[in-house]
This record gives C-alpha cells, structure tokens and sequence, in this order.
C-alpha cells in the first residue's frame, strides 16, 4: 500500500495529469456557461424539440439510455482519451527523463514496482474521470433549473446515469492501464500513442472493410457496447455487452503482462 500511494502521488505530480485536469474544468464551466446563455428566451417546446440537438438544460437529455446519447456520451470520449494520454505520459515520462534507474534502486522489485504503478494510474484515471463527470453534468445545474426542466427522472432514470458514468470511469481506467504499458514496451509516450492511434485509426477501419466479420473483436465495437451496455444495432454479429467488457479487459491484461516480463527482463543501464 505504500508503494502504490508514492505511485499516485508521483502520478499527480506529473505536469501532463494537472494540466489535463485543468483543461477538463475548464471545459465543463464553458459547457454550462454556453449551455444557460442558449436556453435563456427559450420554450420548453423549443428545448425538447425533436429531431433537433439534445439540449443540456433538459435533465433527461443528460443521458437517454434508449438510443444511447446525451451529454454524458460526449464526456465519455473525452475522458477515455484524456486517461490514454496521461496513462501514456506518466510511464512514458519516467523513461524520457532517465529517472527509472533511481526508483529501481529504491525498489528493487520489478514486477512489484511496474504492476502497483500501472494500478495506481488505473484507480486515479477511474477516481477523476467519476468526478470529473460529475462537475460536467453539474455545470448544467443552473441551466436545468433556471431555464430548463427536471421532469421525467426517476429512480430507473438516476440509476441508469450512476451505472453509465461508472462505465465511463472503468473504461478510462482500462485506456490509461493500457497506455501503461504500451508506454512501458516502447520507451516513451509517443510508441503508446502512435500505436493507438494506428491501431484505432488504420487498421481497425481496414478490418471493418475487408473482414466485417471480425468487428466483434475490435476495441471500437466493443467499446460502443460497454458504454451504452447494449448490443450495437445494424451489425454482422451479436455481442452482449458483458462479453464486451470481458474482451476489452482481456486485451488489457495481455498488454499489462508483456510490458511486465519485458520490464522484468530489460537491461535498464542500456535502455536509459
């Protein structure tokens, strides 16, 4: 327990993870700001209006677990690749500045010390990214109650929101473990990004078009299951979101176990 909270406290001390978190609160106060200028003047018609834009002063716009929307989909992009980033940054960083040599030699352990930092970057990404979601959608308070409305929630409703922002909070754990150890295996921040990003980018979308078969296995589609917790509509397969999870923290769990045997294994005098 005292290595992993040194590894959370070095995590927050990190330039990258403040900053990221700065630009997030930021964000979220122009989000309700903008959010209680655009429904001033404006009917509830007008706000509600189907077809048109979900309006955030209308609570029950926050997140429709039907058709899968809302604000709270929005938040969630955003915080998945801000945990990516600082996951990637707080491995990566230890690598760039030469300084993994001097915690080795204050823990010798190294699988002991790879394993608690990259849990310890999984359980601050899933503490702010809960937080961080809970001041966007708070952003919007004074929007809802000034011009907007609170009708239509209830028990089911407030459930399926707490459910749907603890997903988010797993999923961007699970992006900035990941980052970890991508991170890990190359050295530095920018191999975990380009990765990613290649992978996520290129040759997720040349699968979908040559083998559309195989989008089951991706981390796209099984991404897009687990945040709304349904299975996707107008696809080739069938995918329950229980199975999608279990696929993501699988991928995980394979990427977190060879960045381990290599640290493990690694000269570390050469590699600094």
């Amino acid at each position: 327990m005292n290595l992993l909270m040194v590894e959370m406290r070095r995590a927050m001390r990190r330039r990258v993870v403040r900053v990221l978190i700065v630009l997030a609160l930021v964000a979220s106060a122009f989000a309700g700001v903008i959010a209680f200028l655009d429904s001033r003047g404006k009917t509830l018609t007008e706000l509600q209006a189907k077809g048109g834009d979900l309006h955030p002063s209308v609570i029950t716009h926050w997140w429709l677990a039907g058709p899968a929307d809302g604000a709270v989909l929005i938040a969630s992009m955003f915080l998945l690749l801000g945990g990516v980033f600082a996951g990637a940054a707080v491995a990566g960083a230890e690598w760039r500045a030469g300084t993994i040599t001097t915690v080795l030699t204050w823990e010798t352990r190294r699988t002991r010390l790879h394993l608690t930092r990259t849990a310890a970057c999984g359980i601050l990404a899933f503490g702010i990214s809960l937080v961080l979601q809970v001041v966007f959608l708070a952003s919007f308070v004074p929007a809802t109650v000034a011009n907007g409305s609170t009708a239509g929630t209830d028990a089911d409703w407030w459930t399926s929101l707490a459910l749907v922002i603890a997903r988010t909070s797993l999923l961007t754990s699970v992006g900035a473990m990941l980052a970890v150890g991508l991170a890990t295996l190359g050295r530095n921040t920018a191999f975990a990004l380009a990765t990613l990003f290649a992978w996520m980018a290129v040759i997720e979308g040349l699968v979908r078009q040559l083998r559309p078969g195989w989008a089951q296995y991706l981390w796209g589609e099984n991404i897009g299951t687990v945040v709304p917790w349904a299975q996707l509509k107008d696809v080739e397969f069938s995918r329950g979101p229980w199975l999608a999870l279990a696929t993501l923290v699988l991928y995980t769990s394979v990427i977190v176990a060879a960045a381990t045997i290599t640290f493990q294994r690694r000269d570390i005098a050469g590699a600094s």
